[in-house]
């Protein structure tokens, strides 16, 4: 079950759109050729926590250290600049609850609440902050948070650009593909873990559509053969089928290079040089600047991602 914590205002009646497969129906958002290109950001981070005050509600970076601030900083900052933008983040509400009670709100980076998708699901209510999980828990937390996303996120925000991070969304650049929505990927750091078919399947995800996207143990034979037996790095997935992928090379490839076994170090490397070689991947000296994201944003749709001024339209329609 997906919750966009405030209704999303539109007037839009049902519509197709021509390149996705889906039918938008009324009170989806939805973003046409003319349009200012919308991003999703997709996080299992804690990047952004609701709160209220006697005016409004919205949501604040808590601060809580780590690679959230610095996610936190980038998309506030360019909804700040008037960059359509959306994050969708699974609703930890038992951090939620902890946080609120002592964090000092006053100065803190937000955004309005209706730019939030917060993915409900139990495996999130009583859970941690992912960095405090077992890798088992976390991946159960990866599967269902993909589900809400897949199953209901994009297809109600409708975006025009997905930019993903890290191991627990590795399975959404797949979708994309299939969705035709060009896909950023962030590794920030070298933690990953593995899954099989069936298990996605189990938890609600249509795997068979995209399972072609994905970065196996070995070499797939067919679906059926692979489906209970072949496993899937979800690190490498999400690398394997972004349009473009970004990193930090102190952040992420050092520690690659000295915690990583053999196998994913080899397979990781072989991907990025692919990446490179085509021109796809970029290896920043930090993963905060805003300037390089709207670089990168920019260059994979091909056109601005700031709302076109209007002022020649309205000149135009008042001479005619």
């Amino acid at each position: 079950m997906i919750v966009i914590v405030t209704k999303l205002e539109f007037s839009v009646s049902i519509v197709t759109k021509q390149t996705r497969r889906f039918i938008i129906a009324e009170d989806f958002i939805m973003s046409g050729p003319t349009a200012q290109p919308r991003i999703l950001f997709v996080t299992s981070e804690i990047v952004f926590i609701p709160t209220r005050n006697e005016e409004y509600s919205h949501f604040v970076c808590p601060h809580i250290g780590g690679f959230s601030d610095s996610l936190g900083e980038l998309i506030s900052g360019l909804y700040n600049l008037g960059v359509d933008v959306y994050v969708a983040q699974p609703y930890y509400r038992k951090v939620f609850a902890d946080l609120c009670q002592i964090i000092h709100q006053a100065g803190l980076r937000g955004i309005p609440e209706g730019r939030v998708c917060l993915t409900r699901d139990r495996a999130f209510y009583y859970a941690n902050c992912p960095h405090d999980n077992l890798r088992a828990e976390n991946t159960r937390i990866s599967l269902a948070f993909q589900r809400e996303v897949i199953n209901h996120v994009i297809r109600e925000v409708q975006p025009d650009l997905l930019h993903c991070h890290d191991w627990m969304t590795g399975l959404i650049p797949a979708i994309a593909k299939i969705l035709r929505i060009p896909c950023l990927f962030t590794v920030q750091n070298p933690e990953n873990a593995q899954t099989i078919l069936s298990d996605i399947e189990d938890i609600g995800i249509d795997a068979a559509e995209f399972w072609q996207h994905l970065f196996y143990d070995r070499y797939p034979i067919n679906y059926e053969e692979t489906r209970e037996s072949n496993s899937i790095d979800l690190l490498l997935s999400g690398i394997f089928s972004a349009n473009f992928i970004n990193t930090s090379s102190s952040a992420f490839v050092l520690n690659m290079a000295e915690n990583q076994n053999s196998f994913a170090k080899l397979h990781f490397w072989e991907q990025l040089v692919k990446k490179m070689s085509a021109g796809c991947a970029a290896i920043n000296s930090t993963l905060s600047q805003t300037q390089q994201y709207i670089d990168i944003y920019e260059s994979m749709l091909h056109r601005s991602i700031f709302q076109p001024k209007q002022r020649n339209a309205e000149f135009k329609a008042a001479a005619s």
